[in-house]
């Protein structure tokens, strides 16, 4: 029979080859590599929201062309910056308690990206292109959720 102290040393070395078995070795990179892939996705996926959250805030300038009465003979240009007052509209889905859809795109099909209670007030986005899908008006909204909405379901909040 084997000692303990013989079973002890057996162990140790067993560990000692585990530790530095390339299957081990093989493990402890794919996790490191998967550390720093998930490290950057969200660097992008973070720098993506914030592009696009700074694409909706910013004011649209528009340019025009104004003429001068001076005896040069190309217009001069000027640039107005034009804050459209938004637009408030009431979610109107006639039923008790309805529940309005918001999407992250115009039309049925695209994902929910949340719910709007009947009688709640929303804002529509006024530079926004509305599209018709399949007969139906769909309205880009900013407040409380940003996303689309059937235009059926909102009516003045008079």
């Amino acid at each position: 029979m084997t000692t303990r102290k013989k079973l002890e040393e057996i162990l140790a070395a067993q560990r000692v080859q585990r530790a530095h078995s390339p299957a081990n070795l093989l493990r402890k990179r794919g996790r490191d590599l998967f550390g720093a892939l998930a490290v950057i996705v969200i660097l992008i996926a973070s720098g993506a929201a914030m592009f696009f959250a700074v694409q909706m805030t910013t004011p649209k300038t528009i340019a025009t062309a104004v003429s001068s009465p001076s005896a040069s003979p190309a217009p001069s240009a000027t640039y107005t910056t034009i804050m459209a007052t938004p637009v408030a509209m009431m979610v109107c889905t006639d039923i008790p308690n309805g529940r309005l859809h918001v999407r992250f795109a115009a039309g049925e099909g695209s994902e929910v990206r949340g719910y709007l209670a009947e009688g709640e007030t929303v804002q529509l986005l006024l530079e926004s292109n509305n599209q018709m899908i399949q007969a139906e008006l769909w309205q880009r909204i900013s407040v409380p959720i940003a996303g689309w909405v059937n235009a059926r379901y909102l009516c003045n909040s008079e």
